[in-house]
């Protein structure tokens, strides 16, 4: 199986030694909620909905920890598919 090799034509090299001055950022505009809502998402050249924003929890239930597990423990977990993780609190607190 051949692979072509699609020419980009831009010169990757002279771009990748570039290195940003401080007035270059003054001249890029400021990100609001506005272009967000504006904006038009596309996956593979096919339009998507703009994706939906989580507001921050009312009252949190639960605290953001790193743990740190052995791998075929969680593979085990994974293998059960989604909502793993609260599968794990469950046994934890059983």
């Amino acid at each position: 199986m051949s692979v072509k090799i699609k020419s980009i034509k831009s010169d990757l090299k002279k771009n990748d030694a570039h290195e940003i001055q401080l007035n270059e950022y003054e001249k890029l505009p400021e990100l609001t909620d506005a272009m967000f809502e504006r904006a038009i998402y596309k996956v593979a050249g096919v339009e998507k909905p703009a994706p939906q924003r989580r507001g921050s929890q009312k009252s949190p239930k639960k605290i953001a920890i790193s743990l740190r597990l052995p791998p075929d423990v969680v593979e085990y977990f994974k293998s059960e598919g989604a909502g793993w993780q609260s599968k794990i609190s469950s046994v934890l607190q059983s």
